[in-house]
């Protein structure tokens, strides 16, 4: 009897769990409807507004971040179990509208007023910067969020700080209202990045993505270098290379090419750690591969008023560098260790790949075109989301004429906006974060004593100045996003480097190249972490493996700050002059890091081709000469070696 009561007390719990179960995924479902809509409604609204900009940026920006935080709510109402996060999402949605339609309501007011600052206004920024820094939490961790908090402490109490970091400090409604209504902080330069460049280039990787062009650069990749003694690694370059453009995350350029290319390259023979380690270098290069290149580039152009395009022309040539050498030093590891080329039957054929996917590549062509005849960034990104959205549909009416009035067509734009709206939301959230960031290290005056910080510290040499600003960038971008990063070294040592003599372009591409290459920096390093769990290594091993593999590239930034020819900033003569010493000490520094050229380096040829190396990096015609004559020698002698070794 008791057993049976036991019986029917269960077989209650199991219902009345089945039917939570079923009410849960029901709010779920519901959430996550609700979220493609407002998704759809972003993407739609970015995109219209390019060609009908309605409202002024302001007001631009703040529906841009009500849209942000709305989606970021959602998504966690949509995915979270617990009733407890359930409620508190909620929580938060109505006070991202409160938040964002109060300032938007109240704009003429906040924008006219003169030192007046009412208490309603105080309480909606500490609100807004709660919702903002709770959104920041949940899309990046709390690294972020906490830097925040520290800088608006230091802000508001600077005077409890001693000697070099003591300030007065602020009243709380001043400092809310600086950090929020005022439209500087959140409503800054940063979030007006993301409201206008970057939501149109993250639609239109979002549309890319939807339109399966993923696969297209996979296979392109594999068809160019699998046929290579280093196939499968050189298919891992070149595709993340491609794919990285796009994207501008290594992280997520790690996840995308790396479930493909990583099992590739293990099941071809390469240890477990330096599947990951070329993945992670890789995955971590196209953030500085043009045509679109990462966040930080379309923040580096608001920040310092350089054109975007630009931009991406002076950051083309150490982009092409940074994967010579890790396509030279994975080759020539591959050759050093035996390794053959792919199965042919893994190999696509190359006219079949470009026959069956070309047509993605035009959308590319199109933006590189509009941005180098003088059309805006914004609108060269509506051309190009224009241009993809018309491959994708004549590509298909060819083989289905009624392709426009099919359920695929319309899921693909579905899904392209719903991608590109998922992505921006989570920047746009730490954009505004960063803004709280950058106005709290400002009205501190922190950024003017960092200045003077690392001018007294170099005592005015600037070799030290760039190294000291390069450890910063390391230091932050291994613990916050690289854009983040960027922006925060950007503010505070910048200005010193400028104020040494060095060109401003120059300046904040050198800070923006280390705060991506935290991302191969132990203890974090997070492209080779994700990297390693994919290849199921070691993580110390594939981080550190990472680090040695791309050693030019953390070499690059410091040789194009001084050597402005190779980011195309000079006469013809002295970049090309520039760009061909480089390329070859680049390859001897390859040769260097993985003791082989034609043959296995003794110590001393390692060492000799090493100063060789330096010496052409360095720049000018004598060293130049001597470091070039060292190479040929060992190349003769390497050569010889092997064609003895070849003989016997």
């Amino acid at each position: 009897m008791e057993n049976s009561e036991n019986n029917k007390n269960e077989a209650v719990d199991t219902v009345e769990s089945s039917e939570g179960s079923i009410q849960r995924s029901i709010t779920n479902q519901t959430a996550m409807k609700i979220f493609s809509i407002v998704a759809i409604l972003m993407s739609l609204y970015q995109i219209i507004v390019v060609i009908y900009p309605v409202f002024s940026p302001i007001e631009h920006q703040d529906i841009h971040l009500f849209f942000a935080l709305t989606l970021i709510y959602l998504w966690m109402l949509g995915t979270s179990k617990s009733k407890k996060d359930k409620a508190l999402s909620i929580i938060l949605i109505i006070g991202s509208i409160i938040t964002t339609g109060y300032i938007f309501i109240n704009f003429m007011r906040l924008t006219e007023k003169i030192g007046l600052i009412t208490n309603m206004d105080t309480v909606i920024g500490v609100m807004l910067i709660i919702v903002v820094l709770e959104a920041t939490r949940r899309t990046f961790g709390i690294p972020l969020p906490i830097l925040v908090v520290v800088s608006i402490f230091y802000a508001k109490y600077g005077e409890l700080f001693p000697g070099f970091f003591n300030h007065a400090g602020y009243d709380w409604p001043r400092l809310i209202a600086s950090l929020t209504t005022s439209f500087t902080g959140i409503y800054g330069t940063v979030l007006d990045v993301s409201a206008t460049f970057l939501c149109i280039f993250m639609i239109f990787g979002g549309m890319l993505e939807a339109s399966g062009a993923g696969k297209f650069f996979i296979d392109l990749a594999t068809a160019l270098g699998g046929r290579t003694r280093s196939g499968p690694a050189q298919a891992a370059v070149i595709s993340s290379g491609l794919v990285g453009s796009i994207n501008g995350s290594a992280v997520a350029n790690v996840v995308t090419t790396g479930v493909f290319t990583i099992p590739l390259m293990k099941k071809t023979g390469y240890p477990a750690h330096l599947a990951g380690a070329v993945e992670a270098v890789a995955s971590t290069g196209g953030m500085i591969m043009p045509p679109v290149m990462g966040v930080g580039a379309f923040v580096m152009s608001g920040i310092t008023g350089i054109p975007y395009s630009k931009i991406a022309l002076a950051a083309l040539v150490p982009a092409l560098f940074y994967y010579f050498t890790c396509g030279a030093s994975v080759h020539l590891f591959s050759i050093k260790n035996g390794f053959k080329p792919m199965d042919e039957s893994m190999i696509p054929n190359l006219k079949k790949v470009l026959k069956e996917g070309a047509h993605f590549l035009l959308p590319l062509f199109a933006i590189v075109y509009y941005m180098t005849t003088g059309t805006s960034v914004m609108r060269s990104g509506f051309n190009g989301i224009i241009t993809l959205i018309m491959v994708v549909l004549i590509r298909n009416s060819i083989k289905n004429p009624k392709y426009l009035f099919s359920k695929e067509f319309w899921l693909f734009i579905k899904d392209g906006l719903v991608s590109g709206a998922k992505s921006t939301m989570s920047v746009a959230a730490a954009c505004a974060a960063m803004g709280l960031i950058s106005q709290a290290v400002v009205v501190s005056g922190l950024a003017f004593k960092i200045v003077y910080l690392i001018k007294s510290l170099s005592g005015g040499y600037s070799l030290l100045a760039v190294l000291l600003t390069m450890v910063v960038s390391l230091f932050f971008g291994m613990g916050i996003p690289t854009t983040a990063s960027y922006i925060i070294v950007a503010v505070i040592g910048a200005p010193a480097l400028t104020e040494l003599g060095f060109s401003l372009l120059a300046t904040h591409l050198f800070i923006y190249y280390y705060a991506i290459l935290a991302n191969l920096t132990p203890p974090v390093a997070s492209a080779a972490l994700v990297a390693s769990r994919i290849a199921e290594a070691n993580y110390t091993k594939t981080a550190l493996r990472a680090v040695r593999l791309g050693l030019p590239g953390f070499i690059l930034p410091i040789l194009f700050i001084y050597n402005p020819e190779l980011i195309l900033q000079g006469t013809v003569f002295d970049v090309v002059t520039s760009v061909v010493s480089a390329t070859v000490g680049m390859l001897a520094l390859a040769a260097c890091s993985e003791g082989y050229l034609f043959d296995v380096m003794n110590p001393l040829e390692r060492i000799i081709m090493g100063i060789g190396s330096a010496l052409m990096i360095i720049p000018g015609i004598t060293t130049d000469l001597i470091g070039f004559t060292l190479f040929i020698i060992l190349v003769v002698k390497q050569f010889y070696t092997r064609k003895k070794t070849s003989e016997l």
